[in-house]
């Protein structure tokens, strides 16, 4: 076939299937409360199995992160947005640190930073001063349950993130698992403790290896959820952790928008303590390049980034209450330590009281 005809087909094709309405999730009740994993009921146990008494509480290493100022790529950004919605701050972030990079989940910390992990097996943290990158940060290598540096991404791909009282805890793709890190205690020094074995397989046929979770979010009740990014190029199930360390796929599916996949989840509550949810989705393609939706629960307003507004590999996402009605939703990218790739940092602040 001509390859002029052959690109207008596939561009025709794309067009045809572009639309971003979510499909309405599928919820099956799984199992009793009485046999969830809680965070309540576990973290002492997990904070003793990865930071032993006499571990020191070793510091993570010093780097400097450069922030440039970038903006959402487009003249008037923010009449690409819903009216709620206001781009708030973007950067591009470099480190003369050669393990910079490779970032996915995300979390804010209560002194203001923001904490995230990198498919290297390594912690990030990032230094904010008035809500801005200040150009500190610290990276710190994950331990094995054995104190020794976890290997290679057969043992090190992290993807998900999920904070509570200081206690992180990771999912991992290739293995799929949940492992704990009490950063508060031991720092840069806490070993990985197990929390879950995540399903390898659904009806039979394997999990890929880079399907795995990439969503983990500690729900206010103190439950652990978790979402695949995919099923075989279809919808992204969710599961929950059960007190015996077990991953339960319980049959809901996530409101994966046509033709993207589950990458990022996190929960926060608004100043009445009703849960929110901030949902990050990503599709990608070569024709057109990488996109993503975020939405969050309180609404069926979404913010839709692609081109050409200035959007790369998005992964990570973390949600605070900076005042009572304003919801701020961070974003990151995952550069995938190529040259060609940015690790860019997003602020939207959404007036949920206009909404």
């Amino acid at each position: 076939m001509n390859k002029s005809v052959l690109i207008a087909s596939l561009l025709l094709g794309l067009a045809a299937c572009s639309a971003p309405e979510p499909v309405a999730p599928v919820t099956v009740a799984p199992t009793s409360a009485s046999a969830l994993w809680s965070f309540e009921t576990s973290a002492r146990a997990l904070r003793a199995e990865s930071c032993p008494p006499g571990t020191p509480d070793l510091s993570p290493l010093a780097i400097e992160i450069a922030a440039a100022p970038v903006e959402l790529g487009i003249v008037h950004a923010n009449s690409a947005l819903p009216a709620s919605v206001t781009f708030a701050h973007g950067w591009s972030l470099t480190s003369g640190n050669e393990n910079f990079g490779g970032l996915s989940g995300l979390e804010t910390l209560p002194d203001g930073n923001l904490l995230t992990v990198s498919d290297i097996g390594a912690f990030v943290w990032i230094g904010l001063s008035g809500s801005e990158p200040n150009g500190t940060g610290k990276l710190a290598y994950m331990l094995g349950p054995d104190g020794k540096q976890l290997s290679g991404k057969s043992q090190g791909d992290a993807e998900g993130l999920a904070l509570r009282d200081g206690l992180a805890l990771v999912s991992f793709e290739r293995d799929h698992r949940i492992e704990a890190f009490d950063l508060q205690d031991c720092g840069a020094d806490a070993r990985a403790a197990h929390v879950a074995r995540l399903p390898f397989e659904v009806s039979g046929k394997p999990i890929g290896e880079n399907q795995g979770a990439e969503a983990l979010s500690i729900l206010p009740a103190g439950t652990l959820k978790f979402g695949l990014e995919s099923l075989f190029g279809g919808p992204s199930p969710l599961g929950i952790v059960l007190a015996n360390g077990d991953g339960l796929l319980t049959g809901e599916m996530a409101a994966n928008p046509g033709g993207y996949s589950l990458v990022g989840l996190d929960e926060t509550v608004d100043a009445s303590g009703k849960p929110v949810t901030v949902t990050l989705y990503r599709s990608y393609d070569p024709i057109r390049g990488n996109r993503n939706i975020v939405t969050w629960s309180t609404s069926k307003l979404q913010i839709e980034l692609k081109r050409p507004m200035l959007v790369d590999n998005f992964e990570g996402v973390a949600a605070e209450f900076i005042d009572s009605d304003t919801l701020r939703i961070w974003l990151i990218s995952d550069n995938n330590f190529s040259a060609r790739q940015q690790t860019l940092l997003y602020a939207f602040d959404v007036d949920t009281g206009a909404e």
